[in-house]
């Protein structure tokens, strides 16, 4: 046998997403390259609409803190684009855990600034500008000074990894830690979820009853159904994941050859389609 055999042999027995099957690989692409071109497009608009409205209330804040967190996501997917198209990783380590890690902060830190939205209309909050901003800043200190170094420190740190290749650090799902933290993460998302949704549904409801049929003529009702697009948009790109994920964690050790790592990928890839909120407010699908 070729040494080219046993080399592509070699590369499809350890289970990366590159010897995947290439529908799979295809769809990842364009899934990546929709949620680039959309993304940036809808980030460009919304900045441009915010110049010209210069508000500054919390809701303001929080959608400017979206942008800057869709911004930092959407420059990593040229690097993950790089590495599937090329099937070759060419950036190093470091970079390959950074690019890496940031898809996971910027799930989350999505997660927590569209929660916010939802609570802060559920339950009609107010706030000052000094006191929004400074959570709102908060936030952001969480995620630079806490989370990112934590993260860093422990992903993509057990076990060695090939410098060609990158994303594959599913060995680390074994660690028990790393399992305890994602049991809980996935628990947290979906409860937090199942609750939100349940009393956006509720409230949506009295609205809808209260002010029927005139119901698109009351600002209540109007800015109920904004936060129903998060709640929406969180359950379509975020909770597909974190169910998999369950479902992977348990099944990781009859995964021999590692056929659910591509499938991993793929909802994974799925939480970057949140970067298209932004278009579809442009678009009026939610306005």
């Amino acid at each position: 046998m070729s040494n080219s055999s046993i080399t592509q042999q070699n590369h499809s027995s350890d289970g990366t997403v590159l010897g995947t099957s290439p529908k799979l690989h295809t769809f990842l692409i364009i899934l990546y390259i929709i949620n680039l071109a959309g993304g940036t497009l809808g980030v460009i608009m919304m900045f441009r609409q915010l110049l010209q409205r210069r508000s500054q209330s919390v809701m303001t804040i929080i959608i400017i803190s979206l942008l800057v967190l869709h911004t930092f996501m959407l420059l990593s997917i040229p690097f993950r684009l790089s590495y599937y198209i090329l099937q070759e990783w060419k950036f190093g380590m470091l970079a390959c855990r950074l690019v890496s890690a940031f898809i996971y902060l910027h799930m989350y830190t999505t997660f927590m600034f569209y929660m916010a939205i939802i609570i802060i209309r559920l339950f009609q909050l107010k706030f000052r500008k000094c006191c929004s901003t400074a959570w709102v800043g908060a936030v952001w200190l969480v995620g630079a000074l806490v989370m990112t170094p934590v993260l860093l420190s422990y992903y993509g740190t057990v076990g060695t990894y090939k410098p060609s290749e990158c994303f594959q650090f599913h060995k680390e799902i074994q660690e028990k830690p790393m399992m305890i933290a994602n049991y809980c993460m996935v628990g947290i998302m979906v409860a937090v979820c199942a609750v939100l949704t349940a009393i956006q549904f509720f409230v949506i409801y009295r609205l809808t009853v209260k002010y029927w049929p005139d119901i698109n003529s009351h600002v209540e009702f109007r800015a109920q159904a904004k936060s129903f697009f998060f709640i929406l948009v969180a359950l379509v790109c975020f909770m597909p994941h974190h169910v998999f994920r369950a479902y992977y964690i348990q099944n990781y050790h009859l995964d021999k050859d590692h056929k659910l790592l591509p499938y991993n990928e793929i909802f994974l890839a799925l939480t970057t389609m949140c970067c298209l909120d932004m278009l579809c407010f442009i678009a009026g699908i939610a306005h």
